[in-house]
């Protein structure tokens, strides 16, 4: 969730959780092939002191999972927008200074299929190829990520090995200024940032030696029914790159 607020004044979110329900059957341990689960996504606003926007996303259903809108609880003045590059649906809440503390909550059903290497089609892959504002495509990516995948055919091979680059020459820090913001030139230069900042540094790695890369990101659900049922706080979501293929890579600095 993205909490965007008019230039005046910065609202942070103070209070995030996402709480999961578990409806699978069976003992503890790794769950293969198929889950589902109830998912719930709780937001409550802190003080709201001017104009402000929140967009809230939504979950869809695609090839690896079916989704289920269950319940969607906004108590303030809000509608449905669609992004127009990727077609995702979006709520854009308009709360007001009256609407400060209230609790947001959208209810899903989700039957989740285990998420395997995968075909992508051209189309697919050469939008992922492209560069992007932050993540630029250039010869210093080039140079590094040629000179970090050397002796490597296979792309699966190629991008762990960028992988081991990423987390060999960065440092998970937060201080100073420009991290954060997923730049990759900024993740290149200073070799410190946050989750963001790396994985804007392996995508222009990978894209600058033709590899199709895109972040991702997701809830963490237990395995264990019994720990189904928690509070995952800002922390508890699990931010990763993609490659068609290969999978999913966690980049966990």
């Amino acid at each position: 969730m993205k909490l965007l607020v008019a230039r005046p004044i910065i609202v942070p979110v103070i209070f995030l959780t996402s709480v999961l329900v578990a409806s699978a059957a069976g003992e503890p341990g790794i769950i293969k092939g198929s889950d589902q689960f109830e998912f719930v996504y709780r937001v409550k606003l802190p003080e709201i002191k001017g104009e402000a926007r929140v967009w809230l996303p939504l979950a869809r259903t695609d090839a690896f999972q079916t989704v289920t809108e269950e319940e969607l609880n906004i108590p303030m003045k809000w509608e449905k927008v669609q992004d127009r590059d990727y077609g995702n649906d979006i709520c854009v809440l308009y709360p007001q200074s009256s609407d400060s503390g209230k609790t947001v909550e959208v209810r899903y059903r989700v039957v989740r299929k285990e998420k395997a290497p995968y075909p992508a089609n051209a189309t697919e892959a050469a939008h992922y190829l492209r560069p992007e504002t932050l993540v630029p495509i250039n010869e210093t990516f080039k140079t590094l990520a040629q000179k970090a995948a050397a002796g490597k055919t296979d792309d699966l091979e190629r991008a762990k090995a960028l992988y081991d680059h990423v987390i060999g020459r960065m440092r998970y820090d937060k201080s100073g200024t420009g991290w954060g913001r997923g730049d990759a030139l900024y993740a290149c230069d200073a070799r410190t940032g946050n989750c963001t900042d790396f994985h804007a540094y392996f995508i222009a790695l990978a894209r600058s030696i033709g590899i199709p890369a895109r972040f991702a990101i997701g809830a963490t659900i237990p395995a264990d029914k019994n720990e189904r049922r928690r509070t995952l706080g800002a922390g508890g979501y699990q931010r990763g790159m993609e490659k068609p293929k290969a999978g999913r890579l966690l980049l966990r600095p």
